[in-house]
């Protein structure tokens, strides 16, 4: 019994088995539908012989005999031919094997799509569908690839070898040219020439038509080309291929660098090589292959969304426009354009590049994202303006007949730009971000520019500015730095830069020095006065020392620009400080040197606790002077017990924070109203003291509604607060 049931088992097994073999073995037998790998579909078809023969040749056999999924554009023998002719070449075996390498690749794009996924790619998938973008994401990856080729590093010394990546192939549709709802054909062919445009139910790929579209194999996708695809070379490429853009391209290379590339090292460099990928440091890439090289930390193969969608739009001026450009701008302070700073052309470059979508001319002046980085849009006439056009791999290239000039050459930051001598102050605007506020076109400004050589002289704090060149190769290598308290030059902050700056900014013109006025900079509770011709800052004007300036000529769209003498920061030195000394003649408070002695009295200016009321606020001091206090204690309007005269003190002084103040009061301001003094009255409740601004001066009204007028127009402004001169005492 036991042995017929291991039997029986057994029988079951081998039958089991049996039958899953044969069902294993039918669900890997080919369909009858399918038609062969790509390499199949393609010899089976008797007309391909050509490029079937330069595939081989070229070394991509295996991909098309199904190693990996690909979409191959096919030129038929015909066409082939054509392309042979057209070149004085009898056979292909004519063609060096490096550039019929690039040529065949080019026709193999990585993935298998059929006309659809063409037409519309979403690298997100079919999943994250995104409308707005349809036919955008416009180019895929092909097999065409430069060998590596060697480079001399200028900021270095040092010959390197560059890795190219592979190319991008542009693939043109419908899709695209609806989504941005323009012509397809007279954009398409703007760059291809008449009677290009043969996709109106589908797409062109580069230069060549579709014939036929998504012949199915097993390894992907057939597209028949009424062409054969010319490799394009990049934008930097196809400049670099023609003399009347070489000044354009001699700039950009100003700022040519090289990045290690760890992985390419990895794979392709021989034993103790290193590879390098070319880029241009602050400027977009245009000499990259790709796109996108890992910008954001995602590995560059991996963000299919830029690499497909993002392009290099290059509006190159020529030589002409580049000479004229120079001899408008820089030929007063520069023997040529190499002498030039980098700065001012990397602003000049940055605003002919737009790293966005591919761009068509019926977009220019249009689309409002085609704009610089600065946020101006990129407008020129697309006939007029135009002498050469192309679509490279990595995005499009205009060749103009004039400079895109950018809007801080012709605003009040215009001198900065041009004369070197004031090249510190130049990257402070740069560094602290300021450049784009002052091209404002809806705000007036005067802008005080101070030469290297001031700039050199100022004391910052407790140290000197100094300026450390760095590389004069290398774009960002320069420095504006300061010592720290270990006397060690370290770099100056972002922010100490635009605080320093921001001093120098005033909101207004400054069309005369004449009358007695006050600015606004745009560092808060800082000014500039004006006064009898001569111009102050808060601490020149504390020590009656006024600042020279000189005009400088130019036409900027948006205020005045004047060199000055000297550095025009802010007061450092405190009210509180300088009342304890106001008896010296010298004291820029001297005239307060009597009610000094009242705070003293009071014991209110006690070294240590000066003015500790306040609890370290900004304040307003209505200050009477040394002649209206000494009247005052001969009348007896002045309380002498030191109590009371404390409690008296305190209500000329006004908090700024208390009060909500959010500027001082100046004649025209509008800074007015009734505000608490620091002096209590009661549980919450403090004596009170109304100022009024009558456009042309300022007035006290006292508790008693006594009118004390401002002595004086322009107050005098300290780190802590401003003094307000008075010659009539209020109220006890």
């Amino acid at each position: 019994m036991k042995r017929l049931f291991i039997y029986v088992i057994s029988v079951f097994l081998a039958c089991t088995y049996s039958c899953s073999k044969k069902e294993l073995v039918s669900h890997y037998e080919r369909p009858d539908w399918l038609k062969g790998n790509v390499w199949e579909v393609l010899d089976n078809r008797k007309e391909f012989t050509i490029f079937l023969k330069a595939v081989e040749r070229a070394g991509f056999k295996e991909i098309l005999n199904g190693k990996t999924i690909v979409s191959v554009f096919a030129p038929s023998d015909p066409v082939f031919l054509s392309y042979l002719k057209d070149r004085n070449l009898a056979s292909i075996d004519q063609i060096p094997i490096h550039e019929l390498k690039k040529m065949i690749g080019y026709h193999l794009i990585y993935y298998s799509y059929d006309k659809n996924r063409l037409m519309n790619y979403q690298p997100q998938g079919s999943q994250n569908l995104q409308p707005a973008f349809a036919g955008l994401y416009y180019k895929h990856r092909s097999r065409s690839q430069d060998s590596i080729s060697e480079e001399m590093d200028v900021t270095d010394g040092i010959v390197k070898k560059v890795y190219h990546k592979d190319r991008f192939v542009p693939v043109l549709s419908a899709t695209h040219f609806q989504t941005k709802g323009i012509d397809a054909k007279q954009n398409y062919e703007y760059f291809f020439g008449a009677d290009s445009w043969s996709g109106t139910t589908g797409f062109n790929v580069s230069n060549a038509g579709i014939t036929e579209y998504d012949i199915p194999a097993d390894n992907g996708y057939v597209y028949v080309i009424d062409q054969v695809i010319a490799p394009l070379p990049t934008v930097y490429e196809r400049l670099d291929h023609s003399t009347a853009y070489k000044d354009f391209l001699a700039v950009y290379d100003r700022f040519r660098t090289y990045t290690y590339d760890e992985q390419a090292s990895m794979n392709y460099a021989a034993a103790g090589e290193s590879l390098f990928l070319v880029h241009h440091g602050a400027l977009p890439a245009i000499a990259s292959e790709w796109s996108y090289n890992g910008e954001s930390g995602t590995p560059d193969y991996a963000n299919l969304g830029d690499l497909s969608y993002k392009a290099f739009n290059v509006f190159a001026p020529n030589n002409q426009a580049l000479s004229t450009f120079f001899n408008q701008y820089f030929k007063s302070y520069y023997p040529s354009m190499k002498e030039v700073d980098m700065l001012p052309l990397a602003m000049m470059l940055r605003n002919h590049v737009y790293a966005g979508n591919i761009v068509f001319p019926a977009e220019i002046g249009k689309n409002p994202d085609i704009k610089t980085v600065d946020g101006i849009p990129i407008v020129f006439n697309t006939q007029s303006d135009v002498g050469d056009k192309a679509i490279a791999s990595n995005g499009t290239f205009y060749g103009l007949n004039k400079v895109l000039i950018p809007e801080a050459f012709n605003s009040v930051t215009g001198p900065v730009l041009v004369n070197p001598k004031y090249k510190i102050f130049m990257y402070m605007l740069h560094n602290s971000g300021m450049f784009k506020t002052l091209t404002s076109k809806d705000i007036r400004y005067t802008l005080l520019i101070p030469s290297d050589e001031e700039i050199l002289s100022t004391l910052y704090g407790d140290s000197y500015i100094f300026w450390n060149e760095g590389n004069p190769f290398v774009f960002g290598d320069e420095e504006v730095q300061i010592q720290n308290n270990d006397g060690v030059k370290v770099a100056m902050s972002q922010r100490q830069q635009e605080l320093f700056v921001s001093d120098h900014i005033v909101y207004d013109d400054i069309t005369s020095l004449s009358a007695a006025k006050v600015y606004r900079t745009r560092n808060p509770y800082n000014y500039i006065f004006t006064k009898n011709g001569n111009l102050y800052s808060t601490t020149t004007y504390n020590s009656n020392e006024p600042v020279s300036v000189l005009p400088l000529a130019g036409n900027w769209y948006n205020g005045k620009s004047y060199e000055v003498a000297q550095t025009l920061l802010g007061e450092t030195r405190t009210i509180k400080f300088t009342l304890i000394g106001a008896e010296t003649s010298s004291n820029p408070l001297n005239k307060y040197a009597e009610f000094s002695k009242l705070l003293a009295k009071a014991g209110m200016i006690d070294a240590g606790s000066s003015l500790s009321f306040l609890f370290g606020n900004r304040f307003i001091l209505f200050a009477p002077d040394n002649a209206t206090v000494l009247s005052g204690l001969a009348a007896g309007l002045i309380p002498t017990e030191k109590t009371a005269l404390a409690e008296y003190l305190k209500s000329y002084f006004v908090s700024v924070s208390d009060n909500s103040i959010g500027d001082y009061p100046f004649p025209g301001f509008g800074v007015q109203g009734t505000w608490n003094t620091t002096r209590r009255t009661g549980y919450n409740l403090y004596r009170q003291i109304t100022l009024m601004d009558y456009g042309t001066g300022l007035s006290l009204e006292d508790s008693d509604g006594t009118h004390i007028s401002i002595v004086d127009y322009l107050p005098q402004v300290f780190n802590d607060g401003a003094v307000y001169h008075i010659n009539k005492l209020l109220k006890p």
